[in-house]
């Protein structure tokens, strides 16, 4: 079938406006049903999917296709959620080497960010009035299944439409959490609902809308720990972090008294313990991952229970960090009479993370600075909490690290690639014009292969080194 540039370049050849009409109808209709229209989702039935499976004609594209089925990035902030890929030979100096986009694609709005594996990748998007989950070839950019997941969210600020957390792929499944608290589990190669069921109505904890306006909706990323999906509904009543069981989405236990927060809860080891880390609304919550049970809390948020980023375990103490006057603090984990218990090194006022997630390098703390007004980046020395360098050049931004780099994407859609060197701002290119405002999903990394999206589109750029 000719591509839709060439029926363009047909009409512009002949010249009578009646034939260039026609021309003109029949190419709208290709260019519609061809699904290049911006924002464009299939329309589906709930629980089904379209699948279209791509099968490579040529070997060079068939080895491509096996190579990029070895990187994964698997969750929120990658395989160990916290932002930093385990992968080597990149691109790292943009200046000398500008990295070339390998495909764009369009999407519709919403905040997830995306997860790789088998060749494959995820994430989520609106579409007029409903969200859903899209999976397309790693190596292409085709459109392979889009899956109706839930009718679509819109925030009572009305900061925009469609999902806020990202999917968690597991052995082959993804398991999604909606705004409303519609939790699926879908077949990642075909996008066939395996169970769904909703976090609120499970555990009883009530929808937070209903009694605040400062709710942006679930945004907390799915945890696959063992048989279980840890999540967090929020509720009063002991019901505020619930697991459910990941073959069924049966509840399994539930615990806490918090308002949700949102970011995402992380699994660490230590002190003998394997504990779950769960910011709330109001506190940072260590669990038990088979039953639940409390080992530690800590008072930790603000007048408007907002904890967006994800806390950061580093060897023997975690980083937490948030704005609207709170603040950050690292802490180490001891026992104590046969309890663990933490135990603050330091806590300041010098880095406090709206919605991105710092990063920890080699002892030192890499991360944007502020909310409503003015926005900085900054480096901290993680043994003490001294500010190292601030930097004007970045502002809002999301962030992952790759090797001893920093790529941000600001919320108007820059790139940015820095040195993670604790002496000064050292900047190694930037990549302007890929996306727009409001560009704050978290990119991820895979293959050498970086994607990002804004609330329009969604770009695959090639940073394997030159």
């Amino acid at each position: 079938m000719p591509s839709p540039e060439i029926l363009f370049n047909w009409m512009y050849f002949f010249s009578s406006h009646a034939f260039q009409m026609r021309m003109t109808c029949i190419c709208l209709a290709l260019i519609v049903n061809l699904g290049l229209a911006n924002g464009q989702l299939p329309k589906v039935t709930p629980g089904s999917s379209k699948s279209n499976t791509i099968v490579p004609t040529e070997e060079p594209e068939e080895k491509a296709t096996q190579s990029l089925q070895k990187g994964t990035w698997t969750s929120f902030l990658g395989n160990h959620r916290n932002g930093i890929s385990d992968e080597t030979g990149h691109n790292l100096n943009w200046n000398r080497h500008r990295p070339t986009v390998l495909w764009r694609v369009p999407l519709g709005g919403g905040f997830s960010s995306i997860v790789v594996a088998e060749g494959r990748i995820w994430t989520m998007a609106t579409h007029l009035n409903n969200d859903y989950v899209v999976c397309f070839d790693a190596h292409t950019g085709k459109k392979l299944w889009s899956t109706l997941a839930a009718p679509t969210y819109l925030d009572r600020q009305r900061q925009a439409r469609g999902p806020r957390s990202t999917p968690t792929y597991q052995a082959g499944k993804l398991y999604c959490l909606l705004p409303a608290g519609d939790l699926l589990c879908l077949d990642s190669a075909s996008g066939k609902v395996t169970w769904r069921v909703n976090i609120f109505q499970l555990s009883g904890a009530q929808r937070q809308e209903q009694k605040t306006i400062y709710y942006w909706g679930m945004s907390a990323s799915p945890l696959i720990e063992g048989d279980l999906v840890i999540l967090q509904p929020g509720g009063s009543k002991n019901n505020s972090v619930i697991a459910v069981n990941k073959n069924t989405g049966k509840l399994v236990w539930a615990a806490g008294s918090d308002s949700p927060g949102y970011g995402s809860p992380i699994v660490i080891e230590a002190e003998d313990q394997r504990q779950l880390i769960v910011p709330t609304g109001q506190s940072v919550l260590s669990l038990t991952p088979d039953k639940g049970d409390l080992l530690w809390r800590i008072v930790w948020g603000n007048k408007y229970n907002c904890n967006c980023a994800t806390p950061i375990w580093n060897e023997d103490s975690l980083f937490i960090s948030s704005a609207y006057g709170t603040g950050c603090m690292r802490f180490a984990l001891t026992t104590q009479n046969e309890q663990i218990r933490p135990i603050s090194r330091w806590k300041n006022l010098a880095l406090q993370n709206q919605f991105a997630t710092s990063i920890i390098k080699d002892g030192y703390i890499y991360g944007p600075h502020g909310d409503l007004a003015s926005v900085t980046y900054r480096c901290l020395d993680m043994q003490r909490g001294k500010v190292q360098w601030i930097s004007r050049r970045v502002g809002k931004c999301t962030q992952i690290a790759v090797q001893d780099h920093i790529i941000c994407l600001t919320e108007q859609g820059t790139l940015i690639l820095i040195e993670a060197n604790p002496t000064e701002y050292r900047e190694k290119g930037k990549l302007t014009g890929l996306l727009s405002f409001k560009a704050w999903a978290h990119p991820a990394i895979a293959n050498k292969r970086l994607y990002i999206r804004d609330e329009k589109r969604l770009i695959c750029i090639d940073l394997k080194q030159k």
